[in-house]
């Protein structure tokens, strides 16, 4: 007994296929659904079967088999053609059909291709001389969506010569001379259009796998790019074989009611849809395997009506009575039916934009990766590079059409401060898309640094507000910064300040409010409180600011800030200023002043002493002195210059001497 094999990739054991026959038919979702028929004699004028009587029988059968794509043989005038658009397509899915339409004049036949342009375009319609008696019928199909050649397909019409080569020889040999031709036509097409997928799909008049024709369409020869690929493999003789009952596509009726049909009953696989390998090996388009539904078939076989008439019984375990007498009453042949697979199609965001953080902060952004394709699609294979400045996992990754797709962590690498961007790239088999982009940008930042110096980071101080009667106390501006403050730096949370010892006689002269620092330094003007002081008596103080970075990832407190005070009571008669006679800072002069004035200060013995100019602020703008100094009494001029050595303009100024035991700030009047 001969047998019905798939080929060995897509083999399918004989119980799914006797299930699936058993199984009436119903068409799942699809992306792609391309049938062929022969619809014999389908002309205005026939007589035997008129045009109307038959137009219900098919509206019944493409009702039930929904088609994007249905090619036609034996639809001889343009009459028939628009019957079929517009008693048919257009009744059951109204507006959603076009047609390519050919008369074959050489037979006075006509064939041509039904078609959704919601689905597919059609171009480069025509016709390709065979040498037989129809030309075949050829055009270009691109899925709707999908703009490289890798996601179109050429899809060829035939209806080679008929003829039982039992006894006329010459008919095989004919459809040999056919075949010969067509695959020279797709040799040569392919070669010049490389990576071109094609279908092959009508009424082929063969009787086995020996016939010539069929062997020249699938054999291997020098130039195989035009190779034809069979769903199926079946040895031998395929006419009257029960074994082959499954492909069967001619004859719905075992008696025939008319002459345009042949009679005999369901016993010859004429019809079929052969293809490039490209469109049988799994990936991108593809056809689908296994039975119909969802795969490959003859549309309406259930197996069980070999050689008698396709709803006989008054039952089809494929598609029910109905249908099955629909196509009884339609055509001599049945349908052949292919589901494609498209090819995959990623969505994925075109860009991220981290934000801001800062130096350390473990900051990730997910990326979804979802396959768009209608389904059934190919999975959706890609994998992941990252530019420098950024992370994404390794490995590579697939993902089916409809659903969730996949959720990547991208991350920042923060280890320094940088305004960062580059191009994530995701490789895909995506035919419009094998290298999908997402721009990545993030801006990591430095710390804040808390200071008490615009420039460099100065965590302590110390302020002497003197020996003075209880009337004589001065306040001092104490500056606090966001030290070295650039566009790449945190700004500066100011939290708290308050002040410790000195038994509540330290006091800051405005209320503290929470602040955000950035270049602009903020100045607390902390005063001794005299009220209830004893005399001669020396009070000591802290006051202490507490900040962080601002609120990014990655944020930590910044450091504490600590600046002692020292005050002492006396009374008029024994007030000496500051703690000692011989440390003193001089009031400026001349103050206000055009181009230059003078600070001088004593030392009562060698100390480092921090002579600065600062802006309103807080920016540094001058340091006049950074260093020890010996004993005695020093002057220094300040030309108006900056550390650059440009001039200054107008303005008011301060000018902050620090030493141990004496820190004191003045202000300072620049004059046009």
């Amino acid at each position: 007994m001969a047998h019905v094999f798939l080929r060995p990739h897509r083999a399918l054991a004989l119980a799914a296929l006797c299930t699936a026959a058993l199984t009436s038919f119903a068409a799942p979702a699809h992306a792609l659904r391309v049938a062929t028929w022969n619809l014999m004699r389908f002309q205005s004028n026939n007589v035997v079967t008129p045009v109307a009587s038959r137009t219900p029988a098919i509206r019944t059968v493409i009702s039930a088999m929904q088609p994007d794509i249905v090619l036609v043989e034996e639809v001889n005038d343009s009459g028939a053609r628009d019957s079929l658009l517009n008693n048919v397509f257009n009744v059951l899915e109204p507006g959603q059909w076009a047609v390519q339409w050919t008369s074959l004049a050489t037979s006075g036949e006509g064939g041509g291709i039904f078609y959704k342009p919601a689905k597919v375009a059609i171009s480069n319609f025509g016709t390709i001389t065979t040498g037989g008696p129809r030309p075949i019928i050829q055009a270009l199909c691109k899925p709707v969506g999908y703009n490289n050649k890798a996601g179109w397909f050429r899809i060829y019409t035939m209806h080679l010569k008929a003829g039982n080569p039992s006894f006329t020889a010459a008919d095989s040999a004919t459809r040999r001379l056919e075949c010969s031709s067509i695959r020279t036509t797709l040799n040569n097409v392919i070669t010049t259009n490389v990576g071109t997928n094609f279908i092959l799909g009508g009424d082929t008049n063969f009787y086995g796998d020996w016939e010539g024709g069929y062997q020249r369409l699938t054999e291997s020869q020098a130039s195989n790019n035009g190779r034809c690929t069979d769903m199926l493999v079946m040895p031998g003789t395929w006419n009257s074989n029960s074994a082959y009952a499954f492909n069967d596509t001619q004859c719905p009726q075992l008696s025939p009611s008319t002459s345009d049909f042949s009679g005999g009953g369901m016993d010859d696989r004429f019809d079929m849809i052969l293809s490039s390998a490209s469109m049988q090996d799994g990936n991108g388009l593809d056809m689908r395997t296994g039975s119909l539904p969802g795969g490959y078939g003859a549309f309406g076989n259930d197996g069980q009506h070999f050689n008698t008439d396709i709803n006989g019984g008054g039952f089809n375990a494929a598609v029910g009575y109905t249908v099955a007498t629909a196509m009884h009453d339609a055509a001599d042949h049945i349908p052949v039916v292919s589901n494609l697979q498209l090819p995959a199609k990623i969505a994925a965001s075109s860009q991220i934009d981290f934000g801001r953080m800062i130096v350390g902060a473990n900051v990730t952004s997910p990326l979804n990766i979802t396959n768009v394709a209608t389904a059934p699609a190919d999975l959706l294979r890609y994998t992941l590079a990252a530019p420098a400045g950024f992370t994404a996992p390794a490995g590579s990754f697939s993902t089916p059409t409809g659903g969730g797709g996949n959720t990547h962590d991208i991350g920042v690498v923060t280890s320094a401060a940088g305004a960062l961007s580059g191009t994530l790239g995701v490789a895909t088999n995506d035919v419009d898309s094998t290298l999908k982009t997402v721009k990545l940008s993030a801006v990591v930042l430095d710390h804040a640094a808390a200071s008490l110096d615009s420039v460099s980071k100065v965590t302590t101080g110390s302020f002497d507000f003197g020996v003075h009667p209880a009337a004589g106390f001065a306040d001092l501006p104490v500056r606090v910064h966001n030290a070295g403050y650039n566009a790449l730096r945190s700004r500066l949370q100011l939290n708290t300040a308050w002040l410790l010892g000195g038994d509540g006689h330290f006091k800051v002269r405005d209320a503290f409010t929470p602040v955000l620092l950035a270049g602009t330094g903020l100045t607390l003007d902390v005063y001794f409180d005299p009220a209830f002081a004893t005399l001669d008596s020396t009070y000591t103080g802290t006051l202490q600011v507490t900040g962080a970075d601002e609120s990014l990832p990655g944020g930590a407190a910044a450091d504490t800030l600590r600046v002692q005070l020292q005050a002492r009571v006396t009374s008029a008669s024994t007030a000496v200023g500051p703690n000692t006679a011989t440390l003193r800072f001089l009031p400026p002069r001349p103050n206000p002043f055009t181009h230059s004035t003078e600070l001088a200060f004593d030392l009562a013995h060698e100390a480092p002493v921090s002579l600065a100019i600062y802006d309103l602020s807080g920016r540094r703008v001058a340091l006049l002195a950074d260093g020890p100094l010996g004993e005695g009494h020093h002057v220094v001029r300040w030309n108006t210059q900056d550390e650059s050595g440009k001039t200054v303009p107008a303005g008011l100024y301060f000018v902050r001497f620090q030493t141990p035991g004496l820190t004191r700030v003045a202000r300072l009047a620049l004059l046009p």
